[in-house]
This record gives structure tokens, sequence and C-alpha cells, in this order.
């Protein structure tokens, strides 16, 4: 049985990676490309429907004249009264210049330019409200939301005007960025040339204007409040300084040139004098210690040798040191030359003895008056300490009285900073009145603009034609990816799960079929090749005796089910082979009579002996001619009921002994329990589809459903009136 040929049955596919997808690309551009060929004529409708509606625009829309200027805007230059501040705060180009874009762009700047050019002068239009304002007060009207018209005043009326004449002028105007540098583009576009360069000139006009009087207001603003701040520091700062003179005055805290204070100085000086004291005192205890020592020993050698020092010996003591000295450079002498005995030298060792003593007598006198120097230095030290003492505490109670000097000094110096910080701001002010600093200056004014802006001829056309491209592929794309059609023979693989069979061209419905025709092919190699491929399988699969019972399907009336199964008869016959043709459609009955080899059927329900009739089918069956075996007109089988199935059923088997190839006409899809009975008759089946007119995802599910017929089914095959469409998909 054909529901036992594993032959036909379809592979498993092997298991593929869900994550990476099995695309294949040039498939996938073929496809596309194909898809965009059969969409041609859609395709070129859009274009040239883009390109009409492009052209007409052209044709009769009103000619726009822009006239374009350039400023550039120095992030250095600032409006601000803080002048060199202000830049460092906003360095960031983007910051910079489109706050400028703002500002051109601004109520202020734009009103002016429009009472400039006298639009607010101009008579206002007397019309009717527009098309939306209608429909929208109409629509509020069957609401019930009408609002209650509230009149305006005159005042309130006007500025109302003003602000929608000013809004309509901003519509022209284009303010712009250069890229990433500071300058800035305005343009301005209108029917009237010399219009549009004035509005572009005029707003960067009254930008300036509106800039410089912006700054001129805060400088004077801020020169009004500096001059008040002025006058009111100068009293604070009189009022601070004689608040440290009285105070001055009032403790006696005049400093002197040093910047100290007199008790400052005096005990400075009395502590400096102190230790001068303390110092000769230590000097003369040590000038007594060593003259003491001297007279203690007794010796004039350390009177001689320099010991006591020059500032300590007295004029007396320096004079007998010189005369002693010459005492012993003479004894020397006159040792020489008259002998150490002579009486000469005896006298001069008695003057020696004699001076001696008297020098030793003077160093005892210096030792006195060095004790009285030092009880002199001693008194002088005590005195100096009282004074000290006296000079410190005064020193200490002026230092309590200089902190609040100190204070009210501070004071004083910060008021008179401040004064003098706001008199210099005060004074710059008055000097930025006469010169006022723009961030932006003009690099190229507008000049009346000689081309038209738009619009522009050929780029409109060449954007409609390519925008008509790009609408009419994702149109036609849109088209191909949302038809389900059955179109592609791998549709009845991929959708179906058939094998494609072929195309037969020229199959048309039972109605429309010629009856000569019937059993007739057309003469083309394209339905030869199908029947003839068609032929070879069913030869393939007759069992080695009896006859192979194949079944002509379709998916609903009218798709030609007859005229196939007729060719395919015709065909099968042509091969030397008995082939009977049986249709039980009543639709069918007109189309089979008159046809060689007809046998018409009793009804299904009253069949005399079934091997009478087999007989007589099958001598009607001969090489060359198929027998037709079709019920009366006007007569219709039910195979739902089980006797007439049953009769047909005996029939077919009565057959199978008699003839080689019996083609049975099932019922179409739509009538599902009918075909899923007359399934169970046939060991195979062939489904013929319109080409163009079946829905994949439609048929698909019905097949699904089927539990009889799907494992018959050998394959699908397109039938159409001719197969030039077909050529477009499967090309």
């Amino acid at each position: 049985m054909i529901q036992n040929d594993r032959q036909w049955r379809r592979l498993p596919e092997p298991q593929r990676d869900g994550a990476v997808p099995d695309v294949d690309l040039a498939t996938t551009l073929r496809t596309l490309t194909s898809g965009l060929r059969r969409q041609w004529k859609l395709i070129a409708a859009v274009t040239l429907g883009m390109a009409l509606l492009a052209l007409a625009y052209v044709l009769t829309a009103t000619p726009q004249y822009t006239a374009r200027a350039a400023l550039v805007v120095d992030p250095r230059i600032s409006n601000s009264v803080n002048g060199p501040e202000a830049p460092t705060l906003l360095l960031s180009d983007a910051l910079v210049v489109d706050s400028e874009i703002k500002v051109l762009g601004s109520r202020d700047v734009t009103w002016r330019v429009a009472k400039v050019l006298g639009l607010f002068d101009q008579p206002p239009e007397d019309g009717g409200p527009s098309l939306p304002r209608q429909v929208l007060n109409a629509l509020q009207g069957l609401l019930g939301t009408t609002p209650d018209a509230t009149a305006l005043d005159e005042t309130a009326s006007r500025v109302s005007r003003e602000e929608a004449i000013r809004r309509e002028m901003m519509e022209g105007f284009e303010i712009t960025r250069d890229g990433g540098t500071y300058v800035i583009d305005v343009a301005y576009t209108s029917e009237d040339p010399i219009f549009a360069t004035n509005a572009v000139n005029a707003l960067i006009e009254q930008y300036f204007k509106a800039a410089s009087d912006a700054s001129l207001s805060d400088t004077r603003r801020i020169h009004d409040w500096l001059d008040q701040r002025v006058q009111v520091l100068g009293q604070e700062v009189k009022t601070a300084d004689a608040a440290v003179a009285d105070y001055r005055q009032q403790h006696d805290l005049f400093p002197m040139a040093s910047g100290a204070l007199p008790s400052e100085v005096e005990l400075s000086n009395t502590n400096d004098r102190l230790i001068a004291l303390r110092q000769d005192l230590i000097e003369a205890q040590t000038r007594q210690d060593k003259i003491k020592g001297i007279v203690a020993s007794d010796s004039v050698g350390a009177l001689l040798d320099g010991t006591l020092g020059g500032d300590v010996a007295s004029p007396a003591l320096r004079d007998f040191q010189t005369r002693y000295a010459g005492l012993v450079s003479e004894e020397h002498d006159l040792v020489t030359r008259w002998g150490a005995g002579s009486d000469m030298v005896a006298r001069n060792r008695t003057d020696q003895a004699r001076l001696r003593d008297v020098m030793m007598q003077e160093a005892a006198q210096m030792v006195d008056r060095l004790g009285t120097q030092q009880e002199t230095i001693r008194r002088q030290i005590a005195a100096t300490e009282l004074q000290i003492e006296e000079l410190r505490a005064r020193a200490n109670s002026d230092a309590q009285k200089s902190i609040q000097l100190d204070e009210l000094e501070r004071e004083a110096q910060a008021k008179r900073g401040l004064y003098q910080s706001m008199l210099a701001e005060l004074i710059t002010s008055a000097q930025r009145e006469t010169f006022q600093r723009s961030p932006a200056r003009v690099i190229a004014q507008a000049v009346p603009p000689d081309e038209v802006a738009s619009p522009k001829a050929t780029r409109t056309m060449i954007l409609a034609i390519f925008g008509g491209l790009v609408l009419g592929s994702a149109i036609a794309f849109l088209r191909e990816i949302m038809d389900d059609r059955l179109l592609r023979g791998s549709d009845l693989r991929e959708g179906l799960g058939l094998r494609y069979l072929g195309l037969l061209p020229g199959v048309r419905a039972a109605q429309a079929v010629k009856p000569s025709t019937l059993l007739v092919p057309q003469p083309s190699d394209a339905v030869r090749r199908v029947l003839r491929g068609l032929v070879a399988e069913l030869q393939q699969r007759r069992p080695e005796s009896g006859a192979l019972v194949t079944g002509i399907v379709a998916s609903r009336r009218g798709e030609g089910r007859a005229q196939t199964a007729g060719w395919l008869a015709a065909e099968l016959a042509g091969h030397d082979a008995r082939v009977v043709l049986i249709s039980v459609a009543p639709e069918h009955a007109r189309l089979l009579a008159g046809q060689p080899g007809q046998v018409v059927l009793p009804a299904l329900n009253a069949m005399p002996d079934v091997a009478t009739i087999a007989g007589r089918i099958a001598a009607q069956a001969k090489p060359g001619r198929p027998a037709v075996v079709a019920m009366p007109e006007g007569t219709a089988a039910d195979l739902l009921v089980m006797a007439q199935y049953q009769a047909l059923a005996d029939l077919i088997a009565a057959l199978r002994d008699k003839v080689d190839h019996i083609i049975l006409v099932l019922p179409a899809l739509a009538e599902a329990s009918e075909v899923e009975i007359a399934a169970g008759l046939v060991d195979g089946a062939v489904l013929t589809l319109r080409w163009g007119e079946d829905r994949g995802p439609q048929l698909a599910e019905t097949l699904a459903s089927s539990r009889v017929l799907r494992p018959l089914l050998l394959g699908g095959l397109f039938t159409a009136g001719s197969a030039r469409g077909f050529a477009r998909y499967n090309g």
C-alpha cells in the first residue's frame, strides 16, 4: 500500500542550533531581487505617481528666496558688567553659541524686528476662522464644551495680534550654528527677496541693539547702586577714622615714628640700660679681682707685663710703669758699663725699690676705687629695676588699650578698602556707559538673493523618484511578505510537507472545460513532462497483480480535478495501459457525457450485479483510450451512506483484476467528511492546487486535520490557465 511505502516519507531535518539561524545570504538576496522584479509594475506606478506629484508641486509652487547672514561669537567678550569673569564660567562652545542663538530668537528681539519691518502697521486680514478651527468649534458645540467668548480689551487684543504676527514672521527664520564653530547662520525665506534681506539685517541690527540696551541698562542700574554705596561708605569711613583719633587722644596712644607706643619704647630703652649696668658691674668686679691678685702677690711683674691693660691702669700707674721700665733698662746699661757693684747701679736699684712701693700703693688705691664704683653701679641697677617695673605696668595697660585701638583701626581700614573698591567700580561703570561691547560681530551681511531657494526642481524630482522607488519597494516587499498564497514549488515542501510534482497549464474548472479537451492534454513540453513524470511514478507503484487506484483531490471545487484526472488517464492509456476514470461528482456528469468509452453508472444505492458492470467498464478500457465512468446527470452520490460507499468500493475491487490503473476523482478538501471517506478507496492521491488562489496556512491546517488522506498524498501539482505568472515566481 502507498501508506506503507517509506520511499516517499519526509526525512527528519537535522537539528540546528536555535541560537544561530541558518540563513543563506545568496538565496535571500535572490529571493528579494526576484520579488522586487515581480512587483516592478507596482514600484513603477508608485515612482511615477511620486514624480508626477513632485512635478505638479514644482510647477505650481510659489518661488521662495532665502537671504543669509553670518555672525561669529567671541566667548572672551561678554556684555556682563563683570566683563572678563563671565566667559570663564561659560567657556563651553555649546553654552556660549547656543545662548546667543536663543537671544537671537527671543521674543524681545523678534518683536523689535517685526516693528522695524512695519508688520504691526499692516491692516489685519479680514478672514474667518480656519477650517481646523471651524471643525474644532463644531465639535465643541456638539459636546457642549464651547467656552464662553470673553471680550478682550483694546490693549490685550493688540498684544495678541502682535504676538501672532511675530510668530508668523519667525516661521520664515532659521537660526542655526555652523557645525562646531562659533559662527551663527541667520536665514529668512520669503516670496520677496528684498523683504527677506531686510528681515535678516533687521534681526542682526536689533540683536546688537537689544544686547547694547540690556548691557547699558545693567550698567546704569549698577552705577546708581554704586553711587549710593560710595556715599554711605564715605560717611562710614569718616566715622571710623574719627573714632580711632578720639580713642588715641583719650588714652594717649600716639605711636612713635617706628610705630611703637612711647611706653613700649621707654621700657625697651630702660631694659637696654639695665643690661649695660649689669655688664659694667661684671667688668668692675673682674678688674678688682685682677688688681687684688697683683697686690696679694707683691710683685710688680704683673703690673709691667700688661696684664691689667691700658684701659684698667690709672694715669699715675701708667706713668710709674713707664719710669720703672726706664730704670730697669738703665740698670742693664750701668751694669754693663760700670759693673754690678758700682754706686750708680746701687742708686738705680734704690730708685726701683721706691718706685715699686709707690706702684703697689697705687694698685691698692685702685682696688678701693673699683669697690666704690661697684657700689654705685649696684645702686643704679636697683633704681633701673624699679623703673622697669613701673614701665612694664604702664606698657601692659597701653597694650590692653591697643587691642581696642587695633579693632577700631581694622574696621576703619576695611571700610576704607571697600570704599576705595566701590569708588573704582563707580568710575569704571561710568566709563562703560560710553562704550558697550558685544560678544558677536557680523562677518557677512545679508544681500538680496539671486537664486530661488525653493522649490529646487532638480533636487525635488530626484528626491521624489528616489522616494518613489523606496516607497514602492517597501510596499512591494510588504506585499510579498504578507502574501500567504501558494506560488512556488518550494511552498508545497515548506508549507504543506508535500513533494512538488509540477505545473499543468491550460487546466480549467469543470464548468469552463470543453468536453473535447477533457481527455486531450495540451501539446506542450511542460504538460507532457509533468504527465510523463506522474505516469512513471504510478507505473512504479503499481502492484504486480491488480490495478493501482490513484485519487485526484483538490482544495475546493473548480480547481480542475476532472481535467487533471482526464489528462492523466489519457497519458496512462497512451502508454498501453488499461485505465478507468471514475467520477461520482454530480458536476462532472455533463462533462463526462459523450466521451469515448463512457459508462454511465446506475444509482449507487440501486447497483445491480457489480461484476457485470465491472466487465462492461473493463471492456471499454483499451490501450490508447481510457474508460470513463460517471453518474447520470441529476443523480448525486452520497458516500456518507454506507450502502453507496460499499457499492463503489465493490466496483473498484471488481475492477482491480481487470485493468491496470483506476483514476478516482475525490471530493474537494473543503468537503472534509466526504474526502476522508473516499480516501479509503485509493492507494495514493495527488493534490491539485489552483496556482495563486490557495492560501498556505489554511490548506496546511486542513491537511493537518486529515488522518486518512494526508498519508496517501504522493505530492501536489499546480494547475493554471497560463504558465506566465508561475514563471515569474519559479523562474
